[in-house]
């Protein structure tokens, strides 16, 4: 099981959403019916193939608290902690950003802090 980082554990990126793979309704004008239900819940398809959609659907953990912290002249971070780490489900504990597709459109800090780590080692040509 891969080793998060600190950075990893307040990001909550990974938490703001799910993605669902599903099958593409049949006939054409029914998923043409379902498309706009999605869109109307700002649900977003992210593939589609023939049988399958995977769908992207902005529902935040209800384990995700805010933690914003500021530092004077009105600048605010903002870092998110999650209230049941230590007793996640499995999914959450087995989750690597870095294998994620990039169609996801999943902005991993984890996956970004290890390949800065490559580029440190092996240089720009990893």
């Amino acid at each position: 099981m891969p080793t998060k980082s600190e950075l990893c554990k307040k990001c909550g990126e990974c938490c703001q959403f799910f993605i669902l793979q599903v099958r593409k309704p049949e006939p054409f004008t029914l998923a043409l019916d379902w498309k706009e239900w999605f869109r109307a819940r700002s649900i977003q398809i992210i593939r589609e193939t023939q049988k399958d959609w995977r769908l992207k659907i902005p529902l935040p953990c209800p384990h995700l608290d805010r933690n914003i912290e500021s530092w004077g002249e009105g600048f605010k971070n903002s870092t998110f902690l999650c209230n049941i780490y230590g007793d996640r489900p499995k999914i959450c504990r087995v989750f690597d950003g870095r294998f994620e597709d990039p169609r996801d459109g999943l902005k991993c800090l984890w996956s970004t802090e290890k390949i800065e780590e490559e580029v440190k080692k092996y240089g720009e040509s990893f």
